[in-house]
């Protein structure tokens, strides 16, 4: 019996970030032979992942493809892991050194340069642990860029994106916001007319998934314990770096 790879996202609701999803998705499956592949969703999309839970036997791994900690989201994968102690979670895909080293090939592919001010665009992140996720993101962006990195995002305590492109601009520099997003849709557009000069395409951009992408979700399905039993403990928990 093969083992289970369970690879859940929020969902999305454009038909490009769907599409984006499904090609990542498709893109691990050609890789993992030795993996069942499924996708699950937390929102938007079926099926849930609790739905995909409860169809599927055997040892099970869900790997979360979030850039940054979700309480909602992490909660449901949690609920569903413990409806079989034959389920485990893996960190999800964020933040890492690829999503910072695909982050800089966007700002390269945008025509961002040496001199531009750049700033991090995330989606709303109202936990601490999001905000945490977000600042690492940048700085381990900042380290691959090999310049200062700024922070805005649509909501919560950090600095509004709108906000931090207007501080941006006081350096006298282009503005390029660096999108920190898995896939195009509604927050990217948000994100897009938040007034910067240059805005870069989302980790997914609709095309091929980048294979370092790739990857990373299957490093994650194969890292100790992705696929340990549970045993006695209460359930797993959703793993963060």
């Amino acid at each position: 019996m093969n083992r289970t790879l369970i690879l859940c996202a929020h969902g999305a609701e454009s038909a490009r970030g769907r599409g984006a999803l499904a090609g990542l998705v498709n893109a691990v499956r050609r890789e993992a032979q030795d993996l069942d592949v499924v996708d699950a969703f937390v929102d938007v999309q079926e099926p849930t992942v609790a739905e995909v839970v409860g169809e599927t036997s055997g040892p099970r791994a869900i790997v979360p493809l979030m850039l940054a900690y979700d309480k909602p989201v992490s909660v449901d994968i949690v609920q569903a892991s413990h409806l079989d102690p034959a389920v485990t979670v893996t960190p999800p895909l964020g933040p890492d050194w690829v999503l910072a080293e695909i982050g800089v090939q966007r700002l390269v592919e945008a025509g961002a340069r040496s001199h531009d001010t750049i700033v991090l665009a995330a989606d709303t992140a109202t936990d601490s642990r999001a905000v945490g996720d977000i600042g690492k993101a940048a700085r381990l962006l900042s380290a691959v860029w090999g310049g200062r990195v700024h922070v805005g995002t649509l909501g919560g305590p950090d600095t509004p994106l709108a906000d931090a492109v207007d501080v941006a601009r006081a350096y006298g520099q282009r503005v390029v916001v660096s999108t920190y997003l898995l896939t195009p849709g509604h927050v990217y557009d948000d994100i897009a007319a938040a007034g910067a000069d240059v805005v870069t395409e989302p980790l997914l951009d609709g095309g091929p998934p980048d294979a370092r992408i790739v990857g990373l979700v299957l490093a994650r399905a194969r890292s100790r314990g992705a696929w340990s039993p549970v045993g006695s403990d209460p359930g797993p928990r959703l793993a963060h770096q």
